[in-house]
């Protein structure tokens, strides 16, 4: 046994699919959920999955949202305006108006609660932060204090200069949704400097149309002589400002590799292994949630527990996300003595990512990603124009995907 898990670690390293897939998904560009983009990905990622199984199916769900066709954020100035170097967050709607600005600094929970009516009828301007790492505040939940505060609008600023605005998602298409924009370093810099002089309006512009998309999963088995299975998961859409080549390429070609080694191993054992490429991720996690909603009661109780993997690059060791789940510290524990890898485990229990609704469903799941509590490590690109392929070390694909196999195996043998 182990030394057939040695085989399948030797095959990583001397893989040239690994980084054929990564290059090829790369290369369909941003993959913004309901685009040709990420239909592209999808038709590879198919192909990819059809040579290892006959079973690939697409578990398709409808998705109604907001779409971005222009916007502009500008300073205006006596007739004259400023152009800030933004983006629209996903699912932002339509604005076009001056709003007076409030400053909020990081934006923790602490800052809206000390601006308090203050922030009703404003645009709030906060900072994006490095979202692996104990203490983080993510996006989401400033977007949500705002909402509840009455601001007006959203501003998120990138806190890595150089890399240009800031995307990701903003509201869940609600009524009382706000607008929100991602500012580059320098935009949010620029606006801070004139908020410390005086009072100072903002110009915010976005044309959004309704849309009706169907999201398609990708769903490929390898089933064992048991009903339990793992599902090992990545998600295939990203962001429009780059490649999406950490956030979440890199995911899903380990994914691919680990299915790659494994597949047809996982069909002698009592547990089987279920690849779910999911998309609509960067929506509130649509695609994963639909999945497992349209499964079942019974269904989702033969599922042994989920591995998920996003951005597992950008640092020089592994990290999972485990909520402190008894089943997922045994397996990363015994990885780590089997595999000789130290895969470091933090007890989070966080909702960045699909392994949170196997979480809220009762299944135990794991995010495998590269890097935490280190803002000096590259994921700190993702999300913004600089998460392009150039960034992801080959080296750490390779070790992202011999740690992914390495657990699995762990999670095939439960059986």
């Amino acid at each position: 046994m182990r030394m057939q898990l040695r085989d399948a670690i030797g095959d990583i390293w001397l893989s040239s699919d690994l980084m054929d897939d990564f290059e090829a998904i790369c290369d369909t560009g941003g993959r913004v959920a309901g685009t040709p983009s990420e239909e592209a990905a999808r038709a590879y990622l198919r192909t990819r999955l059809g040579a290892l199984t006959d079973d690939v199916t697409e578990h398709a769900f409808t998705v109604e949202g907001l779409s971005s066709q222009s916007h502009a954020v500008r300073i205006p100035d006596a007739g004259r305006s400023a152009v800030l170097e933004s983006y629209p967050l996903l699912n932002t709607p339509s604005v076009d108006g001056r709003f007076a600005v409030i400053d909020l600094g990081q934006g923790t929970p602490a800052d809206f609660a000390a601006a308090g009516s203050a922030i009703e009828g404003k645009a709030v301007l906060v900072r994006h932060e490095f979202p692996f790492s104990t203490g983080h505040v993510h996006r989401g939940v400033k977007y949500a204090l705002a909402k509840e505060a009455g601001a007006a609008a959203f501003l998120i600023g990138n806190n890595q200069p150089g890399a240009g605005p800031v995307s990701g998602s903003a509201g869940s298409d609600a009524p009382d949704d706000i607008p929100g924009f991602g500012l580059s370093f320098d935009a949010a810099r620029t606006l801070s400097t004139l908020l410390a002089a005086h009072d100072q309006e903002i110009e915010l512009v976005n044309v959004a149309r309704r849309h009706t998309w169907t999201g398609r999963n990708l769903i490929a088995r390898f089933p064992g002589t048991g009903e339990k299975h793992v599902v090992l998961s990545a998600h295939i859409d990203g962001h429009g400002l780059a490649e999406s080549a950490m956030d979440n390429a890199s995911g899903l070609v380990t994914v691919l590799e680990t299915a790659r080694r494994l597949g047809e191993y996982a069909r002698s054992q009592r547990i089987g292994l279920t690849v779910a490429l999911f998309t609509f991720e960067e929506w509130s996690l649509t695609g994963s949630a639909r999945w497992l909603a349209d499964l079942g009661e019974q269904d989702r109780a033969r599922i042994l527990c989920n591995i998920n993997v996003d951005t597992p690059v950008g640092y020089p060791r592994v990290f999972g996300l485990t909520a402190s789940d008894p089943l997922i510290r045994d397996l990363l524990r015994e990885a780590t003595s089997l595999g000789g890898t130290p895969i470091h485990q933090i007890p989070a229990y966080t909702s960045n990512s699909d392994h949170y609704n196997f979480l809220e469903a009762g299944i135990p799941a794991v995010r495998l990603i590269g890097g935490y509590n280190d803002p000096a490590a590259t994921s700190r690109l993702l999300l913004t124009a600089q998460d392009v392929r150039g960034r992801v070390e080959p080296l750490d694909l390779r070790h992202a995907a011999i740690v992914t196999t390495t657990i699995v195996w762990q999670a095939l043998q439960r059986g």
